[in-house]
């Protein structure tokens, strides 16, 4: 760094103290070792002056400890003692600050010095100092012992007057107040009250004979009765609080520090520092009227930033018990030996709280806080577990720094704890600009993934309390801890409820939403209720989890594999186009994870219930318009599941209305009544069941034909009955009742008065589908003199070969018309309906059972369909095949068997 040279005595591994002892320097007299390392400060300065030739008073220091109160006093200690030194030395400043006053400043000669820190508490009398020191000491304490009974307890003003006429002298008490504050002030033992009397009686001295006696003594503050009574004496005071108190702080650090700090030029810190300046005027804001003040800042501070100073010396030693400028010297020492090469400026980030051999021990040393130690501990963690998190470390190369720097400036005081972005971005800059994008997004992951970062306003701040918001985004994004795939149950679940929602959605409609495995193995990730056979009479809405190339092609494959009954139910709903699979969605699962985990912690901590809700509605929100479109199957093909087609429409709903939508959709658009119309027309004509029309028409059409998309069971009931009550069927009700349209009612009477009779489950299977000519409103059948009467549902006769049948009949429109004809009657069944019906034989030669279903399938068959005559032949099986097949067959049917065993 410019060749900067720390001073030897901090090159040390181990620093010594560098507070500086009045006593030691008493008695080690090295004055020119000593100025050295002494800047000349207004207040030093000052103090010179006070004790002059031509002044007359007493002079006080005042302030708090570490201050640097002793080294003014040990400065003055060798004004007085080395005279010469001290004005070689003041010559040399005069030079160096271009100030010809300070050599000026006259200094005393021919003074006896007695200095002494009276913290050390050596003397319990202030006289016994004088008496021990002084060289005329032993001849004033012989003639004052000698006054006998004359004798006072204190050393009274003639015989202190005659001492320093006898030797001028010059009196130096540091840590006065500490003293004073320490002695009793009982009647027995009236110690304070003597040295009281004993430092008034100096002070009176000191005053009337400024030539004879210089008295000089330092304080914390003015409240002690002492300082009150030098200050009735109209003392000069050095209180640290002048115009220049903290530029010359900060030269006496620096000079106290470095051997050549001075001798480095303003250009070349200029040179230095210049991207870190240029940055910081903009990342701070700074107007170009202060740019020049800021810049001048920036080169007295160096190499430190002078924020860091204002924040070491301001912020945080002066809310502690720290030693102020000694500790900060110690501080700055130990931070200087831990920088790199590559270090242009020294600021808060340069602070490591990784490395435990530079400045953040010193400092933890200094403070001695237990509270600032354990939120280092805190922050170590933290940056662990953002490294644990993010494994891509080029995506958080400032980390240390960044986390070293908030925990720095979050040690401050009150509101000036913490630190906004733009403030750690300075921080971290050093000779080259770091892209403002790049440190916010790692701004992000460094705050997300910590648990201990709260956020107040524009500013974070660490606090020893985890941040709740920070430690479950941290969780969320640590992917060892949902290796189970509860995160990905926990989307499917809110995915399911955002689309299904409470009430009367999931009561119409079964929203099943598939996982990872969807295309191989879908029903294995999924529980027992949603199981295709478990599926009740709400209509399937599958949700596919991607968006797949040849859409069709894949959803025809997955029915054929995946679904052996009810596949022309099932409405599939899918996601935009070119949507990856949502379980590979980032911000989805992040979510989702969030959601999972403050629903298990806010049960025993309520600062989650309200993460819980915040995440949940992100998540949702952004569910809702993910899937935008739908299909249901059009065209079916077992054999070859590519020529499958489907209808795939989008159905522009949000979230809970998208079942509904759908439905519209195909309702109106997709499904055509005259398809359907034609279907039950043909169920009419064979007097088949309602419910054997139902379970056709969850299964798609054979053949190439298109498919009837299914309403579900309520509405094609009710379209059952409109038709019923157009007149175009009837309706046999467990021959209990017969539904049909009468002569002359119009449509609306029929509707009115047969809805809602159709019933449901086991009774479907015993209504009917009829025409309603099959309904005889009178008839009149003659055989040879047998006669069958209009719904006896009987013969009168046996054997009848010609028959005359004059039967009236009820036109769909209302008209009656009669008909006439002979020939082999159909005698009613029992149920009043024929009960002929036509087979059609289908056989097929040895293949395997895949093939077989398939030529099921083209031959029309479904599982609504009604077989006869069903015959197996196997040339050849193993025990151990029969017994498997024999435990497949279902109940409730009987069966034969022949066989032939070898051996």
């Amino acid at each position: 760094m410019l060749g900067l040279q720390l001073r030897k005595e901090f090159k040390g591994r181990i620093l010594k103290g560098t507070a500086i002892d009045l006593n030691n320097e008493v008695h080690n007299e090295r004055a020119q070792e000593f100025l050295d390392i002494t800047y000349p400060s207004n207040d030093l300065l000052k103090m010179l002056e006070a004790v002059s030739p031509s002044n007359s008073r007493p002079v006080v220091l005042i302030g708090d400890r570490g201050q640097g109160k002793s080294h003014l006093l040990t400065t003055l200690y060798h004004s007085f003692a080395h005279p010469n030194e001290t004005k070689k030395w003041l010559d040399l400043w005069a030079t160096r600050l271009k100030r010809p006053e300070i050599n000026e400043i006259p200094i005393r000669d021919g003074m006896f010095v007695v200095a002494e820190s009276l913290q050390r508490q050596n003397y319990k009398f202030l006289w016994d100092i004088l008496l021990d020191r002084h060289p005329q000491g032993q001849y004033i304490r012989g003639k004052w012992e000698g006054q006998g009974e004359r004798k006072t307890e204190v050393l009274g003003y003639d015989l202190v007057l005659e001492m320093v006429k006898l030797q001028p002298t010059a009196i130096i008490f540091d840590e006065f107040q500490t003293w004073y504050d320490s002695l009793t002030n009982t009647k027995q033992y009236p110690w304070k009250n003597w040295a009281f009397n004993f430092i008034q009686i100096l002070s009176e001295i000191a005053e009337d004979h400024p030539d004879l006696l210089v008295l000089v003594v330092s304080v914390r503050n003015g409240n002690t009765d002492a300082y009150q009574q030098i200050h009735r004496r109209n003392p000069i005071l050095v209180d640290f609080k002048g115009e220049y108190v903290k530029r010359d702080r900060k030269r006496l650090l620096l000079h106290r520090l470095f051997e050549n700090r001075m001798q480095i030029g303003k250009s070349d810190i200029l040179q230095q520092i210049a991207v870190h300046l240029k940055e910081y005027f903009r990342l701070l804001h700074v107007q170009e009227v202060e740019q020049e003040t800021v810049t001048h800042d920036f080169v007295e501070s160096w190499p430190f930033s002078p924020n860091l100073l204002q924040l070491l010396e301001d912020q945080i030693l002066i809310s502690t018990d720290a030693q102020e400028t000694r500790d900060l010297i110690k501080i700055l020492a130990n931070l200087y030996k831990q920088q790199s090469d590559t270090t242009y400026i020294i600021t808060a980030a340069s602070f490591s709280i990784e490395d435990d051999r530079g400045g953040v021990t010193s400092l933890l040393d200094s403070i001695s806080n237990e509270y600032h130690r354990e939120l280092r501990e805190r922050a170590q963690r933290n940056l662990k577990a953002v490294r644990e998190a993010i494994k891509e470390r080029d995506q958080i190369p400032h980390a240390s720094s960044i986390i070293s720097a908030l925990w720095l400036r979050s040690l401050a005081m009150d509101k000036f704890a913490g630190a906004a972005r733009n403030m750690l971005l300075s921080d971290i800059t050093q000779n080259r600009r770091i892209d403002d994008n790049s440190f916010f997004l790692e701004m992000n992951l460094i705050v997300n993934n910590s648990f201990n970062i709260h956020e107040h306003g524009e500013k974070l701040i660490f606090k020893k309390e985890e941040n709740p918001q920070a430690k479950l985004m941290a969780f969320a994004r640590n992917d060892r801890l949902f290796q189970d795939g509860t995160d990905v149950a926990r989307l499917a679940k809110e995915i399911a409820y955002v689309i299904s929602g409470p009430g009367d959605v999931a009561a119409k409609y079964r929203v099943i939403v598939l996982k990872n495995d969807w295309q191989t193995n879908p029903w294995n990730e999924l529980s027992d209720t949603e199981q295709p056979g478990k599926w009740d009479n709400r209509i399937p809405l599958i949700v596919v989890p991607e968006h797949v190339d040849k859409m069709e092609e894949v959803l025809g494959r997955w029915l054929g594999k995946h679904v052996s009954a009810k596949r022309n139910t099932i409405r599939f709903l899918l996601p935009k186009s070119g949507t990856t699979n949502i379980y590979l969605n980032k911000e989805l699962l992040l979510f989702a994870r969030a959601v999972l985990k403050a629903d298990e912690w806010k049960k025993g901590e309520p600062e989650y219930r309200t993460l819980f809700k915040t995440y949940q509605d992100k998540l949702r929100g952004e569910l809702e318009s993910l899937f935008d479109r739908f299909a249901i199957l059009n065209i079916w093909s077992f054999s070859s599941p590519k020529d499958c087609e489907f209808h795939i429409e989008t159905h522009q709903a949000k979230g809970k209305d998208i079942p509904d939508n759908i439905h519209d959709i195909i309702r109106k658009s997709l499904f055509e009544p005259e398809d359907f119309e034609e279907f039950v027309l043909n169920k009419a004509k064979n007097n088949e069941s309602v419910d054997r029309l139902l379970t056709e028409l969850q299964e798609p059409r054979v053949g190439g034909s298109e498919c009837i998309p299914w309403l579900g069971e309520t509405e094609v009931k009710e379209k059952l009955l409109r038709l019923c009550a157009k007149g175009l069927i009837a309706l046999n009700l467990r021959e209990m009742e017969k539904l049909y349209r009468h002569a002359g009612e119009s449509e609306v009477e029929t509707w009115q008065r047969i809805k809602g009779k159709l019933g449901t489950g086991s009774h479907l299977k015993e209504t009917f589908i009829m025409m309603p000519s099959a309904i005889p409103t009178s008839s009149k059948v003659e055989t040879r003199g047998d006669t069958v009467k209009e719904g006896s549902g009987a013969t009168q006769g046996e054997g009848s070969q010609n028959v005359e049948t004059n039967t009236t009949v009820v036109q769909p429109d209302g008209r009656q018309t009669e008909n006439k004809g002979t020939g082999n009657p159909i005698i009613p069944n029992p149920f009043g309906v024929p009960s002929t019906t036509s087979l059609t034989r289908h056989a097929s030669t040895a293949t395997s059972a895949l093939n077989l279903m398939g030529k099921a399938e083209s031959w029309g068959i479904n599982s609504g369909s009604s077989l006869k005559n069903v015959t197996f032949k196997v040339e050849k099986m193993t025990g151990a095949q029969l017994q498997k097949l024999l435990h497949s067959l279902p109940d409730g049917i009987t069966y034969e068997i022949n066989l032939d065993k070898e051996g």
